[in-house]
């Protein structure tokens, strides 16, 4: 993928841009937020080919651009972290250690011309006899160790500077880290996290049936944002976040997957365990007794329909959430509210995604 960066375009020419895009984005009923205002803009720019023939396709079908599409389409497209600053920063890295690796050189280089030096004048001391003599050699010995004294500190002072730089360098990368692999409503991972740890996960099992997944939906949240609001709906999202981080531990790693559904992955966890959890944190939710800050008026009860299931070592670790996930949908087909247990790789799983 390819993409022209905003900062290419004049002041007139994204201008121009906007008063395109907040009409077509008012059309297709699509929020002004500006991760979807980023998607628009590379659609309608058309710096981005990939996504400019799967906006088109959309477009053309009429499709709906619900919250759910909305959010595919940034995660696709816009949620990786911006390449050019990982690059600055390791650029950077790289010519402090540059910098480091000169200067040890120039100290190295000064160590041994003091070396020679003092040789130079052990010698002539050992083949005089002139007490002057003796004392010239003695002055300059004393001038060159204060010289190498000076140059030590100033090193020292510049190793310690560069360390600090690197330091900051390391943690504003380490940032840029967690941006990228962090749903920013809810703390959790994302759903490119998510899948690369579970990836990591099923990789390192040894032992079968000890991982573990618990896919999570909320029932009905369509008509929470319809009656509340959407900044009410992403409160509930944020509470069952707290919820799923509440219910794990260790390696254990919950996750935003999209929209209003989560994941969560147990590790060193059968089927059975990954149940008790899964009712667990179904009942917290189901129990909770949600207001609204504003006036304190309860939002109702709200529930969630979860699914079960284990990985079987060597299983696409995608089919494992795909097992998952069907689980998931017959808790809502069942009536919602409850939770779903896939026992093994034949039942439910053989609906196609």
């Amino acid at each position: 993928m390819t993409s022209q960066a905003l900062d290419d375009i004049t002041a007139e020419q994204s201008g121009e841009l906007l008063r395109m895009i907040l009409p077509l984005m008012s059309k297709h009923q699509v929020p002004i937020t500006p991760q979807n205002y980023a998607v628009w803009f590379d659609y309608v720019r058309g710096s981005n080919p990939e996504l400019k023939s799967e906006m088109q396709q959309l477009v053309d079908a009429g499709a709906a651009f619900t919250e759910k599409l909305n959010e595919q389409l940034f995660e696709k497209y816009k949620s990786e972290c911006d390449t050019r600053h990982f690059s600055r920063i390791r650029g950077e890295m790289s010519e402090l250690m540059d910098d480091l690796s000169d200067s040890l050189q120039d100290a190295g280089d000064q160590a041994q011309q003091f070396g020679g030096h003092l040789d130079g004048v052990v010698e002539d001391v050992q083949h005089s006899s002139n007490m002057d003599d003796i004392k010239d050699l003695l002055s300059s010995l004393v001038q060159e160790t204060r010289t190498m004294r000076k140059s030590t500190q100033l090193l020292h002072e510049h190793l310690e500077a560069k360390s600090r730089e690197i330091i900051l360098l390391q943690e504003e990368l380490e940032q840029e880290r967690k941006r990228a692999s962090t749903d920013p409503l809810t703390g959790l991972a994302n759903r490119r996290a998510f899948t690369d740890a579970l990836i990591k996960a099923c990789n390192d099992v040894d032992t079968p049936d000890n991982l573990s997944l618990i896919m999570v939906d909320i029932d009905h949240f369509k008509q929470v944002n319809d009656a509340h609001g959407h900044l009410i709906g992403d409160r509930v999202i944020r509470f069952i976040a707290k919820v799923l981080q509440e219910n794990t531990k260790g390696k254990d790693l919950a996750a935003r997957f999209g929209g209003e559904e989560f994941v969560v992955m147990l590790t060193a966890t059968g089927l059975r365990g990954a149940e008790a959890v899964a009712n667990t944190i179904r009942t917290a939710i189901a129990e909770a007794r949600l207001v609204r800050a504003d006036n304190k008026q309860p939002l109702g009860q709200i529930t969630a329909s979860l699914g079960v299931a284990s990985y079987h070592p060597g299983e696409d670790p995608l089919e494992t959430i795909n097992r998952t996930d069907q689980a998931m949908y017959q808790s809502k087909r069942s009536g919602r509210n409850q939770v779903t247990v896939n026992h093994d790789l034949s039942g439910i799983n053989d609906a196609a995604f």
